[in-house]
């Protein structure tokens, strides 16, 4: 664990941002805004929703390049 200096106007910000996004910890809250700012999902499950048909030999090659697999 580390601790950090911050100034009381800055502290007052981010106790009043934990509280309103009912966090439960500072560090699950500098967290969550790191993730939003670097636009990293939280999970990868769901991102290939509408994906109806099994991918192609090509499709994978372009994805996992995993050419070797199919030879």
């Amino acid at each position: 664990m580390k601790t950090i200096a911050l100034k009381e106007r800055t502290f007052n910000l981010i106790k009043d941002l934990k509280e309103k996004e009912k966090a439960g910890s500072f560090d699950k809250l500098i967290i969550e805004l790191i993730m939003h700012k670097e636009k990293i999902p939280k999970s990868m499950f769901g991102a290939l929703k509408g994906k109806s048909k099994p991918f192609t030999r090509e499709e994978r090659k372009k994805l996992w390049r995993d050419d070797q697999r199919w030879q």
